[in-house]
């Protein structure tokens, strides 16, 4: 946990995820580095931890668009990203739901973000152009 707080006050995307020369691994690092910032979202602070979220997000669907595959192509890694965007949205919507009013509106900007993400993923892989 102690890890995941100094990774984001390091970097939003750690470098271990950056450099991976897989690209497949890449992505997947991504979400699981975005899903181990989840779970210490409620201990941390929780804005910082839903951009980080939603930075990571953002990453691992770049890095997927970069195979140069069209989703509908590649819709078993797309279904991944898909899959996990659901779950983070998930989450983020119990944390937006804990905090207190003040702090909402402040959360709304990265859960938007992750569902931007979301939503990009299911467009692409529902439609058949690229």
């Amino acid at each position: 946990m102690i890890a995941v707080w100094i990774c984001l006050l390091l970097a939003q995307i750690p470098d271990s995820v950056r450099n991976e020369p897989v690209v497949e691994k890449r992505y997947q690092l991504a979400l699981l580095e975005a899903g181990k910032i989840l779970e210490a979202a409620k201990d941390n602070d929780p804005q910082k931890s839903l951009e980080a979220v939603a930075e990571l997000a953002e990453f691992a669907l770049t890095t997927i668009e970069s195979m140069g595959k069209p989703p509908h192509k590649n819709a078993s890694n797309y279904k991944k990203i898909e899959l996990k965007t659901r779950d983070f949205l998930r989450r983020a919507e119990a944390i937006r739901k804990e905090a207190s009013i003040d702090d909402r509106p402040n959360l709304e900007a990265a859960f938007n973000r992750i569902n931007a993400v979301h939503e990009k993923v299911l467009e692409g892989v529902m439609s058949k152009k690229p």
